[in-house]
């Protein structure tokens, strides 16, 4: 066995094990279940194209072996979309599509497909798009119960919101913390993906990840979700909500690349890396971070788009 099928292998069993431990409990998928595009990237990096499809598709095969019903699709749709973004991140980028740019496309594509797919739930059975909303909130709103050890009649979970409330204002913003969790997910297994080419020795792919670029064009989409928040219609209101939370954690990606680049020009050493960077998701250092990243679409912190010294 080459060092390419070892590799891969490896990654079919990190895969499958995997996803036997994210059927553990609904905390043990979010801390292990969104790591599945991880070893997709890897094969990736190592074998081409192919080989990361190849691997989604057998690992997508032994799941529906195990347990072999058309529920098994159903019940296991998120692990799916999960290998399908480890396959589009690989594709992209194998491709020359820059990281910001892969990732974007990659969540977009899934988001649309996830539309779908959930209208062609709701029509097979024949219910409104509205109706299987509302019970996909109500699973989602015990799942969270369950992760956090508390019982549909317990305390709230926000301080000030019922029940009924937060299960209203999930509905209501569901669109843009499904993108924005999406994207979140992507940008980590890219992180790590590329932590580990470096470990493996397979170089590091450039460009560096602290040269991420949200596209400048999105700053207008950023304007226009705050106009939308001043318009006296719910739903309009809602909408730009949804859209100030995408641009939020986009701008925060790019905020915390600047923080990269100083971490980097400085040379810290690594173990003061690893503590600094959970410390950016905290309130209030998450809004600095943020506020950084909008404004290096002005200051240019990183020097981008400057042109060098001869």
């Amino acid at each position: 066995m080459g060092r390419g099928n070892f590799v891969w292998f490896l990654c079919l069993c990190a895969l499958i094990g995997g996803f036997l431990g994210a059927q553990v409990s609904p905390l043990a998928y979010m801390l292990v279940g969104v790591l599945a595009p991880l070893p997709v990237l890897v094969a990736g990096r190592r074998s081409g194209e192919l080989a990361a499809l190849g691997l989604a598709l057998t690992a997508l095969v032994v799941i529906f072996s195990l347990h072999p019903a058309p529920e098994t699709f159903w019940q296991n749709l998120g692990f799916l979309n999960l290998l399908a973004m480890g396959v589009l991140l690989c594709v992209l980028q194998g491709r020359g599509v820059g990281t910001a740019q892969a990732i974007i496309i990659t969540v977009v594509a899934l988001n649309v497909v996830a539309l779908l797919i959930f209208l062609g739930q709701a029509f097979y059975l024949g219910l409104s798009p509205q109706a299987l909303l509302a019970q996909k909130i109500t699973e989602i709103m015990g799942t969270v119960h369950k992760v956090l050890g508390e019982h549909h009649g317990s305390e709230a979970l926000i301080p000030g919101f019922s029940g009924a409330d937060l299960q209203v204002m999930l509905g209501r913003l569901l669109p843009g913390l499904m993108v924005v969790n999406m994207g979140l997910v992507a940008w980590l297994n890219v992180v790590l993906a590329r932590q580990l080419y470096a470990l493996l020795g397979w170089g590091e792919p450039d460009p560096p990840l602290y040269h991420w670029v949200a596209p400048e064009w999105l700053i207008f989409l950023l304007v226009g979700a705050g106009f939308l928040l001043l318009v006296p219609i719910t739903a309009v209101r809602f909408t730009g909500l949804n859209l100030l939370l995408i641009m939020a954690v986009l701008y925060f990606a790019q905020g915390l690349a600047v923080v990269a680049n100083w971490f980097h020009r400085l040379g810290l050493p690594r173990a003061l890396r690893i503590v600094g960077y959970p410390l950016m998701f905290l309130n209030p250092v998450f809004f600095v971070i943020i506020t950084l990243g909008l404004i290096d679409l002005w200051l240019d912190f990183r020097r981008l788009h400057r042109p060098k010294e001869t």
